[in-house]
């Protein structure tokens, strides 16, 4: 009861992604035989090859919990209890879902249903990874790497997908292949607008309290600050400090709060921040 008070936001979030991952195959993707990011896509492409090839019918949400117990195994290790947890969560959700939701035609046009298809996936899976979790997958080796690298999740997630477009092209053509295609890319950068974790950005603050501000911003945010005591307004010939610190959109909002409850005074100049050389921890 206490996990559930503590995050149910993360809760409502995963079990939102598996109506829209729901919705978004059985009505959308599978039926027009196109894919998904991930290990739905790949769970999607072994029913496929198993019907085509093999006159097997197996249904989607079976290959998707499959396939997805040793990678939470893994997220156990490397990304810890409350991350695995909600992760599951979230599995158990779209595989019930999917299961739930009647296997049905929404449209006959391929470019509506890849196009409509990857804006309810990205859409589900950039609502969990805000919230602090994934989708189970191949979002957990994205995340893992991204961590280490620095890429971000719909950069790795589109590179793991290549293998899912490449055997389906081969194996039902190619026309329906560019169609997936268009739907992963969609997918993915609806996961990067909507995953502001990893969108990093330049905070400089100018304030007369660069010690009371600096400290407290440490204790908050998991950041590297630098200070620079000996500046001058032009304006009011004042002498002032400034902090410069590189973090995510995600810590802005704890930033502001915390400089504004010392400084209300303080002016902050917020720059995006196109790529970064050298060591940035994303946790």
């Amino acid at each position: 009861m206490k996990f559930i008070k503590d995050y149910y936001k993360s809760i409502l979030a995963a079990l939102f992604y598996g109506i829209t991952s729901a919705l978004g195959i059985q009505l959308l993707l599978q039926p027009a035989k196109l894919y998904t990011s991930g290990v739905t896509g790949a769970s999607q492409l072994i029913v496929n090859l198993l019907n085509e090839f093999m006159n097997v019918n197996t249904p989607v949400y079976l290959w998707y919990a499959l396939l997805n117990l040793p990678l939470i195994i893994l997220a156990w290790f490397q990304l810890g209890k409350k991350f695995t947890i909600l992760s599951i969560i979230s599995v158990v959700s779209a595989s019930l879902l999917i299961l739930l939701v009647p296997l049905y035609p929404l449209t006959k046009d391929p470019l509506l249903s890849a196009v409509f298809g990857g804006i309810l996936s990205g859409a589900g899976i950039g609502l969990c990874f805000r919230y602090g979790f994934s989708t189970g997958g191949t979002d957990i080796i994205a995340l893992i790497v991204q961590r280490k690298t620095g890429r971000t999740v719909g950069q790795v997630s589109f590179a793991v997908n290549a293998v899912i477009i490449i055997i389906a092209g081969f194996s039902f053509g190619w026309d329906l292949d560019l169609y997936t295609i268009i739907s992963i890319y969609i997918t993915n950068m609806v996961i990067d607008k909507m995953y502001i974790q990893q969108q990093k950005i330049t905070a400089i603050v100018y304030t007369h309290k660069v010690d009371e501000v600096s400290q407290e911003l440490l204790k908050t945010l998991n950041r590297g600050l630098t200070l620079d005591y000996h500046l001058r307004g032009a304006y009011s010939g004042e002498e002032i400090g400034s902090i410069t610190m590189v973090l995510t959109k995600y810590q802005l909002f704890f930033a502001k709060k915390v400089i504004m409850s010392i400084d209300p005074n303080a002016f902050i100049n917020i720059q995006p921040t196109m790529s970064i050389s050298g060591k940035f921890n994303d946790n």
